[in-house]
């Protein structure tokens, strides 16, 4: 559409904009072909940061579940014959004295078995530790009660919440007061713990395990042995002097086994920023396809500018500047931009959202992917249209008259 109705000082910024919609407009499918290109771009930047950003949530989540003031401590296994055995007992009551920035420890001695209700076989884990355990992971009970520093030498359980439900028997679920048999012993069943999830960082899966009292697990096995100690400090600030306290104490008495103390919260530090690479990573490859956007973009303003060349010339002869005519090439850029970063944010956030739902997540929209996704499309569409609104700008008059 020609309107050479221009001022001195050019066209007002409403007739600049009216007149870019409608030569958008008459391009008809050539422009929604490109404005199509950076929607797309628009809605793979944004899709992506929201998919990993969602990721890295959900695999963060496990770990933060354990709070972050936690240590855990290993024994290395040391094969051979005249290697001592590891400790089969800790006073937890004498290593919060002799480290007083410990808050609460509990010693774990695992091993797979397979125990008996009313004659089905079910397979678990055995965890031996002490009362503290319920205080350090922060357990929650479904029903009953936790191991006390009374049962030490009982024939009383603690199972947890996948072992509740294993039972087939009809109507006689796992309860409290049940009987299991194990290694030939019965055992009492005093509490079913609520499910605890799965964490990659403890020694022990609670919800697949059935607890005993540590002092009772000789009962089972001739010699236990500790594998594990997990601790709870009281400040998370002097996690790292606390470690290597707790690693010296327990090296004291491990009959001469190294000892290593893991700080999960710096390995959640590290995976958090692992999350954030990955992230970045998935915007870029969502960039290359705003790329080919803008590309598209660049065709349809020189094929434009092309098809106008007469138009951009009677603009000239009377009295419109270059900077005029490249205003206007400008405008039809940003315009196509505009409505394609806003076509392509409500693409980009269903199609993160659709993904992360049907992954099983919780869907958090991530703070940077609307605004890094809608700036890189208006950049990337006004860098694309900076060569044909040059173009236009550079014609002469004369040339574009003359053109047929």
């Amino acid at each position: 559409m020609l309107n050479v109705n221009s001022g001195r000082h050019g066209l007002a910024f409403p007739q600049a904009l009216r007149e870019s919609l409608d030569s958008l407009r008459l391009l008809g499918r050539r422009s929604l072909f490109a404005l199509l290109g950076i929607a797309v771009g628009c809605a793979s930047v944004i899709a992506l940061l929201n998919i990993g950003y969602n990721a890295a949530n959900e695999a963060i989540s496990t770990f933060k579940s354990m709070g972050s003031n936690m240590l855990v401590a290993h024994f290395d296994f040391m094969p051979g014959t005249d290697v001592k055995p590891a400790p089969s007992t800790l006073d937890t009551q004498m290593l919060t004295r002799t480290l007083p920035t410990i808050m609460h420890a509990a010693p774990i001695t695992l091993y797979s078995t397979r125990i008996r209700f009313l004659g089905q076989g079910i397979d678990t884990n055995i965890t031996g530790t002490s009362s503290d355990l319920a205080a350090v992971l922060d357990l929650q009970i479904e029903q009953g009660r936790f191991l006390s520093d009374y049962d030490r030498q009982t024939t009383y359980a603690v199972i947890g919440a996948d072992i509740a439900k294993q039972s087939k028997v009809p109507n006689q679920p796992i309860r409290v007061g049940s009987q299991l048999q194990i290694e030939g012993y019965m055992f009492e069943v005093i509490g079913i713990l609520a499910a605890q999830g799965i964490n990659p960082l403890l020694p022990v899966s609670v919800d697949n395990s059935v607890i005993l009292p540590i002092e009772g697990m000789r009962r089972l096995r001739p010699a236990p042995e500790i594998g594990s100690v997990i601790a709870r400090a009281r400040d998370v600030t002097t996690l790292n002097s606390d470690a290597v306290s707790l690693r010296d104490y327990l090296a004291s008495l491990s009959n001469g086994r190294n000892v290593e103390v893991q700080i999960p919260q710096q390995l959640l530090d590290g995976l958090t920023r692992q999350a954030k690479t990955f992230s970045y990573l998935l915007a870029g490859l969502g960039g290359i396809s705003l790329l080919v956007g803008g590309v598209g973009v660049m065709n349809v303003m020189l094929m434009n500018v092309s098809e106008r060349r007469r138009e951009i010339g009677v603009r000239m002869a009377l009295g419109a500047r270059p900077v005029d005519i490249g205003v206007l090439f400008m405008l039809e850029a940003a315009t196509l931009s505009i409505v394609g970063a806003i076509a392509g944010s409500l693409l980009g956030v269903t199609a993160g959202y659709l993904f992360v739902k049907f992954s099983g997540w919780v869907f958090t929209l991530s703070p940077f992917s609307l605004p890094l996704g809608i700036a890189s499309s208006l950049v990337i569409g006004l860098f694309f249209g900076i060569n044909p609104a040059l173009a236009a700008a550079r014609l002469q008059p004369v040339e574009a008259l003359r053109d047929d």
